[in-house]
């Protein structure tokens, strides 16, 4: 995609096609290494039986980019990440079902 290049996370956002491994890593600024390791420990969860043919959604992308930012930010350990990113997810879910029932309310 963009070879040798820093992907822009807007480019990635904003399309709503998945990304393979590779792309990934390098948006994300983790390695293929670090990334096969967080996937076994279920941060994330690509599509396809191969590595070579693995994509990744947006929800999936979002999920490695918070979990790369949590261990560099706060030391959060690979076996803890998914439990902390379950949470982050739960309450931002949460968050908007708030938001949603407020502006009923205001109705």
């Amino acid at each position: 995609m963009n070879e040798g290049r820093e992907m822009p996370v807007v480019e990635i956002i904003d399309q709503e096609v998945d990304i393979g491994l590779d792309d990934l890593c390098r948006a994300c600024r983790v390695s293929s290494e670090e990334l096969l390791e967080w996937i076994a420990e279920g941060v994330a969860e690509p599509r396809g039986d191969d590595v070579r043919e693995w994509r990744f959604s947006v929800r999936q992308f979002r999920r490695v980019r918070t979990a790369s930012r949590l261990q560099r930010d706060l030391g959060v350990d690979t076996a803890t990440l998914p439990l902390v990113l379950d949470l982050l997810e739960e309450v931002n879910s949460l968050r908007d079902r708030l938001r949603s029932l407020e502006r009923f309310l205001d109705e």
